[in-house]
């Protein structure tokens, strides 16, 4: 093999499998905001008379009808034509699979009743809020204890309700309760007067494949005539070079993978003059799990993941040219609704999502594009057929439309996608995510025309490695028996980095950061754009803010623990003030 796996015990996973169960964590919990409120108390405001947490679906119906459409996420999704509104969705989402039965989970609101049409109406119903937060032309306030989230254009007019469980405090008193990213660059910039030379800076592109060749790689129990390649898997990889330094971006559509079965391509890399690898991984959920947290680990496709990639990086440092212009730019996508309709959601905190799209380009000495990268943080886990009907998602359509239309090599990062950050299509099919990937694609066309080029080209990489403590029972148990991640005294190792593309700022981390903390990076950076490229060189599972661990959760459940969050930021801002 051109690089070796330790070979493990592999009845190590139904052991795993049934003990992990046994603390009676569900996959469809990821979609439901699981909180049982006081019945007895009625919210200041609801959406029909109806109270998540504690109305059916059977007065769901009553009071709303039957939607326009309805289908199963991980829980089940109602949608219905706002008032104020022919072109917005109110989403419902109840807890249970159920239409029919169940209780409501959570509801998005494009529709906003009479009295609460503006901030300071709102402020005048509920007073102070736990948390307000900022972006360029919207804002959010939070009242989570009474189930209460609302969106702002940048006049202060409401434009979307998140309505959840209430009873619980997010945001407790001593912890960060305003914050604001409005003076940060977005949307269109004017351009600087002059624009000095790139120097020696070369970029190259590629893409291979990394879709499994054998179904039998991805368990004994996936047959083959139950296995169906709906579109391939890809890893697309930049490289580039400047001043002596090459680095490989790859945005690879995968789910994760560990930080020691990169360590090796890092490696091997190395020697064929890449000085750093970064293995931006999409979490994609229509490709199998190729860390074994789920029941198998599938070693022999791991190996072939390994190989491609390897492939792919010296592919695009043979493509080296010299870079003729380089430009980036991001904007605010709509968050009318309380969520990015069409594309985006928060499942655990309903409301809480980052609306930015970020581009960034490389263009030949004659114009034609080398590289684009492109920059949105959502689950890629529109499709429920998981590695039966293999797809890369809408980051596959989103890549294969910018190629198409413009050339060259489209890759997909994502972002802080953590908190349950999922799609908002209104069916699992592959028709809806190709649908939001040309959604995106338009987007980040439209974005690229006011993109603009740095006054000078900066280029600086600076990765740190760290340790995290892991408390997490069902991790620990996971990666004892694995054997393939050793510990170092009851800490996981990881790395995070920091890098400049010009004006253009990035920030890795080592798995699912909730937006929360994102936000608190975000505000730290002074780039444009700016950017948490999450999943990067490691899967460490969900990044919680310390504040917002709650015992039982989904989320919980699948984070080596309570500690992780507050390092990463920590981490992330001790990378940018040593830039």
């Amino acid at each position: 093999m051109l690089l070796s796996l330790k070979k493990g015990n592999l009845c190590f996973i139904s052991i795993f499998f049934v003990l992990s169960s046994n603390l009676g964590i569900s996959v469809s919990e990821a979609q439901v905001v699981k909180w049982k409120p006081d019945p007895k108390v009625v919210p200041p405001l609801t959406y029909k008379g109806l109270v998540p947490g504690v109305s059916t679906a059977k007065q769901v119906r009553a009071a709303c009808g039957e939607p326009q459409h309805e289908n199963l996420w991980y829980a089940y999704k109602m949608l219905y034509r706002s008032q104020d509104s022919q072109e917005g969705w109110d989403a419902i989402h109840l807890e249970s699979k159920d239409g029919k039965n169940g209780t409501l989970g959570v509801i998005e609101s494009n529709s906003i009743p009479k009295g609460w049409e503006t901030v300071k109406k709102v402020q005048g119903h509920l007073g102070q809020p736990e948390f307000t937060l900022e972006f360029q032309r919207h804002s959010l306030i939070d009242y989570s204890h009474h189930g209460l989230r609302f969106v702002f254009d940048l006049e202060g007019s409401t434009i979307g309700i998140a309505h959840f469980p209430h009873g619980r405090t997010r945001v407790h008193e001593g912890q960060l309760r305003h914050l604001s990213l409005r003076s940060k660059r977005q949307g269109p910039q004017k351009a600087p007067s002059k624009i000095g030379s790139l120097g020696n800076l070369q970029m190259g592109g590629s893409v291979v494949d990394l879709t499994p060749q054998d179904p039998t790689w991805l368990g004994h129990q996936v047959k083959k005539d139950d296995f169906k390649v709906v579109k391939n898997l890809n890893a697309r990889t930049a490289v580039i070079q400047k001043d002596g330094k090459t680095i490989a971006i790859v945005g690879a559509d995968l789910f994760g993978m560990s930080y020691s079965e990169i360590q090796p391509i890092q490696s091997l890399l190395k020697k064929q003059g890449i000085d750093h690898l970064f293995l931006a991984m999409s979490h994609n959920h229509a490709a199998t799990d190729t860390i074994g947290i789920y029941g198998f680990y599938p070693k022999d496709y791991v190996g072939y993941i390994q190989k491609q990639i390897v492939q792919g990086v010296l592919e695009a440092k043979n493509n080296l040219q010299p870079v003729g212009r380089w430009i980036a730019s991001s904007d605010e996508l709509s968050l009318k609704g309380a969520r990015v309709q069409g594309l985006a959601r928060n499942a655990r905190n309903p409301g809480i999502v980052d609306p930015q799209l970020a581009v960034m380009q490389a263009l030949s000495k004659d114009g034609k594009p080398i590289v684009t990268f492109v920059h949105f943080s959502c689950h890629p886990e529109g499709l429920s057929r998981g590695v039966k009907e293999t797809s890369p998602d809408f980051p596959g359509y989103l890549c294969d439309a910018l190629q198409k239309k413009l050339g060259g090599t489209a890759i997909f990062l994502n972002g802080a996608l953590g908190g349950m950050v999922t799609g908002d299509t209104i069916s699992r099919t592959h028709s809806e995510a190709e649908k939001a990937g040309l959604h995106l694609a338009k987007e980040a066309e439209r974005i690229l025309k006011f993109a603009v080029s740095p006054q000078e080209f900066k280029f600086s990489v600076n990765v740190s490695r760290f340790e995290v403590p892991l408390t997490n029972p069902r991790l620990i148990l996971f990666m004892n028996m694995s054997g393939r991640r050793k510990l170092h005294e009851g800490r996981v190792v990881t790395e995070m980095a920091h890098l400049r593309l010009g004006d253009a700022e990035l920030v890795t981390v080592p798995g699912e950061l909730l937006p929360e903390l994102s936000f608190e990076i975000l505000s730290k950076m002074d780039g444009y754009p700016r950017m948490i490229i999450g999943l990067t060189n490691d899967e460490l599972g969900y990044i919680v803010p310390g504040y917002d661990f709650r015992a039982g959760s989904y989320e919980e459940s699948m984070s080596v623990g309570p500690a992780i969050g507050p390092m990463v930021k920590d981490q992330a801002i001790r990378l940018i003030e040593n830039q």
